[in-house]
């Protein structure tokens, strides 16, 4: 999902300033905000409080898996061979957390 800091702000009912600020830990966050934020993002409090990956990973298989439904077979099988090379190289320089 691509929004804009405007259309986002706009979804959520706050200001462009006030949402920089709270991306930015500048201005605190309320809970009606985060509720509203989660909501415009299309995904879940707990997904935007989550600080690790590892945690993260049920959120992170099902952003690839929208980020592939549309894809034709042939993108499909470009995409697979750059990410198991992409996979490889991270796991070869040790990048791996």
């Amino acid at each position: 999902m691509k929004l804009t800091q405007e259309k986002l702000s706009e979804a959520v009912g706050i200001g462009v300033q006030h949402l920089s600020k709270i991306e930015n830990g500048k201005a605190p966050l309320s809970l009606t905000c985060l509720v509203a934020l989660a909501n415009a993002l299309q995904t879940t409090t707990d997904f935007l409080l989550m600080d690790n990956v590892e945690a993260a990973t049920p959120h992170l298989l099902n952003e690839a898996k929208e980020l592939f439904d549309d894809c034709t077979p042939a993108e499909l099988y470009v995409l697979l061979q750059t990410a198991a090379k992409l996979k490889e190289s991270i796991r070869h320089k040790g990048l791996r957390t």
